[in-house]
């Protein structure tokens, strides 16, 4: 929720603005530990609410590139967000950017100040930036999330490349079948009727079908965007998301690409973090709310409990059905030797391009696939509407 304040500094001087936070105590807290005395707290609302314009992967990208590049140039924190201000003014980040600027000059961190939008910074994104703050190395940090936002965004225009012409494909299909079977059937029906001539299966079938989407369309419509709602609303529930989550890992040939997808982003994740600085315990802490998938996140919130009790990454993953193979033995490479982050990132590497590979394959074969199948639809009907039309042009005289 986003609020509006006001509030007075040390040095006596009223101060507002906008904070965005979970509930009003959270955002008195927040006040409180940037040295203000908060006078008025309230949810903002009609134009006082100035971040109208979704923020995208592609915005923080450029806003998190371009403050690498000017902080690893040598530029000073609040002068490279003042550069960034004016070049992304335009752009749906900018109001953010421009409070950002405002509040690191009225002394605030560059992370506090990340989280008083946190729903364009995510939490990954405000510790990872907090742990650069604190060893000194922020633009090494920003350059590794930069690179980590971009892996992201090229995966999914991949995938999504790859989705989108079977996507249409069926689509276009659907249509064509119900506009045949809705408009096109019908007006043969009383013409096959007239010679009363013995119908072909085929074409009884789909004369059953064509009247029943005439008389039942609507219902059906109705029906299946009910159930559509009805199931929308269950996944988005916690047992429906874990319900969600197990069935989707169980799927034959999607299952395995989802599994490898969430554990690349997991190792990535956390390969990042333990060279940022962050301690492997906070980083199980963090990703175990992150990670997409809920079965993935209940492991890794039994592995922070095992690593807390003393045990190891690698014993307690030998455990665990859903980590593959590959992923215990090689964390277990990278914590015997020390380094157990490099490690990650290259377990994440493989996984990301394995992901790749699969999708590939996983499309060059459905998509075929599909296409027969729809266009097989397609040709039935046309064939249950041309069989009695041969058949009478050939036996049946004219009258």
């Amino acid at each position: 929720m986003r609020f509006f304040y006001k509030a007075v500094d040390a040095a006596g001087t009223v101060r507002s603005g906008y904070r965005t936070g979970e509930n009003r105590e959270s955002i008195l807290r927040l006040l409180k530990d940037e040295g203000l005395y908060p006078l008025e707290v309230k949810v903002a609302r009609g134009k006082s609410f100035s971040f109208r314009r979704r923020v995208g992967k592609k915005d923080l990208l450029a806003f998190t590139q371009q403050l690498s590049g000017l902080l690893d140039s040598g530029v000073q924190l609040s002068k490279a967000m003042e550069i960034i201000t004016r070049l992304l003014e335009k752009s749906a980040i900018g109001p953010v950017v421009l409070d950002i600027h405002r509040l690191v000059q009225e002394g605030a961190s560059f992370s506090r100040a990340l989280e008083t939008h946190k729903e364009v910074f995510s939490p990954l994104y405000i510790n990872l930036v907090r742990a650069g703050e604190n060893s000194g190395l922020l633009a090494p940090v920003l350059d590794k999330l930069a690179r980590s936002l971009e892996d992201e965004i090229k995966l999914k225009a991949d995938v999504l490349s790859q989705v989108l012409y079977p996507s249409l494909v069926t689509a276009v299909s659907m249509v064509a079948i119900v506009v045949l079977l809705r408009f096109v059937v019908p007006r043969f029906e009383g013409f096959f009727l007239r010679f009363g001539e013995e119908l072909p299966l085929v074409t009884k079938v789909v004369l059953a079908l064509s009247r029943g989407l005439t008389r039942y369309g609507l219902v059906l419509l109705v029906f299946l965007l009910g159930a559509a709602v009805a199931g929308l609303l269950y996944f988005l529930s916690e047992q429906g998301k874990l319900t969600w989550s197990r069935w989707v890992l169980r799927l034959p040939l999607l299952g395995p690409v989802v599994l490898h997808l969430n554990i690349a982003g997991f190792c990535r994740m956390l390969g990042m973090m333990l060279k940022s600085g962050v301690a492997l315990l906070d980083g199980l802490s963090l990703l175990k709310t992150t990670i997409g998938n809920k079965v993935l996140a209940g492991v890794i919130g039994q592995a922070e409990t095992e690593v807390r009790k003393g045990g190891t990454l690698a014993r307690f993953f030998a455990g665990q059905e859903d980590i593959p193979f590959l992923v215990t033995q090689m964390t277990g490479v990278g914590e015997e030797a020390g380094n157990l982050d490099d490690m990650l990132e290259k377990i994440a590497r493989f996984y990301e391009q394995d992901t790749r590979r699969k999708i590939d394959n996983l499309i060059s074969l459905l998509g075929p696939v599909l296409i027969l199948f729809l266009t097989g639809v397609v040709f039935l009907i046309a064939l249950a509407v041309l069989l009695p039309v041969m058949k009478i042009d050939i036996s049946t005289p004219l009258r």
